[in-house]
């Protein structure tokens, strides 16, 4: 438990100027698709993300070092796609989210400089954001039910 502060800035720091960049360009593309109706929920993803992630990831039987974004940009992936899920669009990214994560298990991949790529930290950051998007789909349709019916006859 010592030095809980990388608990959060693991997800921030980066190995490099190339693995910055790419992180950041998928996660405008996903804000991009999000659209501005997404805004909240993706801002409030990257805040709620981090700490979960890295407390997963220690959690592991052998746990490695991990650095970057591409957890949290694996929850916006899984975020975005159920925000769309009633459209194609959304299927399809929810389809290529499963594949892409299903290769990654099977083949694992390596960065530039032979560092691997964990998987775990995707994995987990698509599962917490669909929790959390299922729980808060879950308290609005509560919310809805619970509030008192207005007749329009008076």
């Amino acid at each position: 438990m010592d030095e809980c502060w990388r608990w959060f800035g693991s997800s921030w720091a980066h190995a490099d100027a190339r693995h910055a960049l790419l992180n950041s360009l998928a996660l405008l593309f996903l804000a991009g698709l999000g659209g501005g109706r997404s805004a909240r929920c993706l801002g409030g993803l990257a805040i709620a993300l981090p700490v979960p992630i890295a407390v997963l990831h220690s959690m592991l039987p052998e746990p490695a070092p991990f650095l970057g974004a591409s957890g949290v940009l694996y929850g916006w992936w899984a975020a975005v796609a159920w925000r769309e899920r009633d459209s194609p669009a959304g299927r399809a990214l929810a389809v290529l989210l499963a594949l892409r994560l299903a290769w990654q298990g099977v083949w694992p991949q390596h960065g530039p400089n032979g560092e691997a790529v964990l998987w775990s930290a995707h994995l987990s950051g698509a599962l917490l954001a669909l929790l959390c998007c299922g729980l808060v789909s879950h308290g609005r349709c509560a919310a809805r039910a619970g509030r008192p019916r207005t007749s329009v006859h008076s």
